[in-house]
C-alpha cells in the first residue's frame, strides 16, 4: 500500500462498522498493541454497538494503554454493587480477592 493511502490519523477517524456514525478518538479502548499493529474496540454512542478494530501504521505505535481513561462508576454500577453486598457472606478480604484467594481479576 502506498503510504499516500492512508489517513495521517486513522484514529480520528475511526467509524463505527453498525452505523458508520466517528466514535470520538477518547472513547477508543486499546486492547493491545505491538510495534505497528494495534486492536481496539470501538464503543459506538449512537448506535451502542461495539467494534473491533485493527490499525495499522506509525498511528498504533502513537496509542497508549496510559492515555485511557477509566469509566465513570454510573448508577448501574452502583445498583449491581447493592445487589452484590445485600447477599454476600464473606468478609471484606475475600470479597476483594475473590474465591481462589488471589488478586482479583481485572474486566
Amino acid at each position: 500500500m502506498d503510504p499516500r493511502d492512508r489517513l495521517s490519523d486513522p484514529v480520528d477517524g475511526a467509524e463505527c462498522a453498525a452505523c458508520g456514525r466517528t466514535v470520538p478518538r477518547e472513547d477508543v479502548r486499546l486492547l493491545a498493541r505491538r510495534e505497528d499493529l494495534a486492536f481496539a474496540e470501538l464503543p459506538c454512542g449512537s448506535c451502542g454497538s461495539i467494534s473491533l478494530a485493527i490499525f495499522v501504521g506509525p498511528t498504533a505505535g502513537d496509542l497508549d494503554v496510559g492515555e485511557q481513561q477509566p469509566a465513570a462508576i454510573g448508577p448501574d454500577d452502583v445498583l449491581d454493587m447493592h445487589l452484590l453486598l445485600e447477599t454476600w457472606k464473606g468478609d471484606l478480604r475475600s470479597l476483594v480477592r475473590g474465591p481462589s484467594g488471589g488478586a482479583p481479576r481485572a474486566r
